[in-house]
């Protein structure tokens, strides 16, 4: 048995644990490697996987370099031959935020980020890849894949919150972006302040394991099919003020990491029936995971966070014997996740679930933290434009890449994605694979994303309603609200006088691999 035969049996049964235990336990260790912060970069999809698809923009659904078109396109497998490859990135993306003062009109207010800016901790991590592929005769092929699908981490240290400003003897200061710290000051009747660290932040990292299968279609063209095992961790702190607020109190946030399991599928085409002309299409489900129970609190239907479903299409063209060109469209279906995609409506989480929880209600809301239909991201569906270039001299490749998009968060939905300001729009890359020998190869590849900042309102940060109005939501008068005060039914969506967020990031990822043919 050769060192490759070797390597990827002892990375697949590892040593001679139980087979439950050894696969598991393989899983979690490269989910360590890749979860230390990975924050990927179309929304939490990675831009490409492969160091050919880095540095090509993340394009090649018609291009099958090497072992890992498997994690845009199966059917490229057949093409790649006996390969293996090794790979590792290190990914620094860059991201902070800025809270600005209310307007000099403002009145009460909920919530409010203490102006001011913050940047995140953890700007360095380290991203592993590893492909292995084998032909069945010259008809089909077999492999497995392991790879991080992306992620986010944000971590922000300091600053603080304000509770009831405005509402005297309801004003509470409390230490952390979103309050989830002691308080700071004032005396915090109504128990806002989460009293859990002055840290807040998320961390969260999906990988999969995928077994594929590719045939040849005729002699130019062939099918695959990858069934997709995923794993996902994540992790919330400092969103311990928000816990009366859901349907699930003391599963929202500081409850460490936790795992979800789950499972799903991608299949693809490729056929080059035009000479000159590859044309490739890959579509990969909904991945459907377990739940976060320790965070069921927190996220839509309960804890549960699957991986939408996306699509990509793409077209390689031979412009010379040693000239590529390739072309990529990809749509990645953030909206049909309850988690990332419901909208937060302000006037229904204020008054539908904040409001009856700070006078004693536990009655479950739909409107609460945790509900299928409760406050989410906001993530809107993305749809990716990526172009390459590839230039062959000897035993040099030469890379260049480009994509482009629309980041998903919306302007309105500002508040909650301080979490997880995925506002990158485009990247830049480039690359080079060197053969070092006859089987061996060596290539890298290099992405810089420049930031595009997203500003927009934090809608609970003033309101024209007052202490007795909401009383009287609170205490179930809402209909004396008109006597007693303004009415709270509309009073909480956004106006000229809310604070501004800016939510800021870019990125930059340097990737080294080593592959073989054999």
């Amino acid at each position: 048995m050769n060192f490759c035969n070797k390597f990827i049996t002892y990375l697949i049964f590892w040593g001679r644990r139980p087979a439950i235990t050894r696969v598991r336990g393989g899983l979690f260790v490269s989910l360590m490697l890749v979860s230390s912060g990975l924050f990927a970069t179309n929304g939490y999809f990675s831009h490409g996987y492969s160091v050919s698809q880095k540095a090509l923009g993340g394009a090649g659904t018609a291009l099958p370099e090497d072992g890992l078109i498997v994690t845009i396109n199966p059917a490229g497998m057949v093409w790649a031959g006996d390969t293996m490859e090794l790979s590792l990135s290190m990914f620094t993306p860059i991201r902070d935020y800025t809270a600005t003062e209310r307007g000099d009109g403002a009145s009460n207010g909920i919530m409010s980020i203490t102006p001011g800016s913050r940047r995140s901790q953890n700007e360095y991590f380290p991203v592993p890849a590893i492909s292995y592929s084998r032909m069945l005769g010259n008809w089909g092929s077999w492999g497995i894949s392991m790879y991080g699908n992306g992620g986010m981490n944000t971590e922000y240290i300091g600053n603080s919150a304000l509770f009831g400003e405005g509402l005297t003897g309801f004003e509470a200061e409390c230490a952390g972006s979103f309050g989830g710290g002691a308080v700071v000051s004032g005396s915090d009747n109504l128990g806002f302040c989460g009293n859990s660290g002055r840290a807040t932040g998320v961390d969260m990292a999906i990988l999969f394991l995928a077994p594929s299968f590719s045939m040849k279609l005729g002699d130019r063209s062939s099918i695959g099919v990858a069934p997709l095992l995923a794993m996902n961790r994540f992790a919330a702190q400092g969103l311990g003020a928000f816990d009366k607020f859901s349907n699930a109190p003391g599963k929202v946030s500081n409850q460490g990491h936790d795992l979800a399991y789950g499972a799903g599928y991608r299949i693809g085409v490729l056929t080059g029936l035009i000479p000159g002309i590859n044309l490739g299409a890959s579509y990969q489900s909904r991945v459907w995971m377990s739940e976060f129970d320790d965070y069921r609190g927190l996220f839509g239907e309960s804890g549960d966070f699957d991986i939408p479903e996306s699509w990509n299409v793409g077209i390689a063209l031979r412009i010379s014997d040693n000239q590529r060109l390739v072309v990529d469209f990809q749509r990645i279906n953030y909206s049909s996740i309850a988690s990332v995609g419901n909208p937060f409506d302000p006037n229904a989480f204020v008054n539908n679930c904040a409001i009856p929880r700070l006078f004693g209600s536990t009655e479950p809301s739909p409107d609460c933290l945790g509900s299928a239909t409760g406050p989410g991201f906001g993530w809107r569906d993305m749809k990716v434009y990526k172009a390459g270039y590839q230039y062959t001299f000897g035993g040099y490749k030469f890379r260049l890449g480009y994509s482009r998009t629309d980041q998903p968060i919306p302007a309105n939905a500002a508040l909650f994605n301080v979490l997880a300001p995925g506002v990158v729009e485009q990247h830049f890359t480039a690359g080079m694979s060197l053969r070092w020998s006859e089987n061996m190869y060596i290539e890298t590849a290099f992405m810089y994303a420049p930031d595009r900042p997203v500003q927009g309102k934090n809608p609970l940060s003033n309101t024209d309603a007052n202490l007795a109005g909401l009383a009287a939501e609170g205490v179930g008068l809402g209909d004396l609200t008109a006597i007693l005060g303004e009415d709270s039914t509309s009073a909480f969506g956004e106006d000229e006088n809310d604070q501004d967020l800016i939510l800021n990031m870019k990125q930059f990822e340097l990737t080294i691999s080593v592959g073989w043919r054999y």
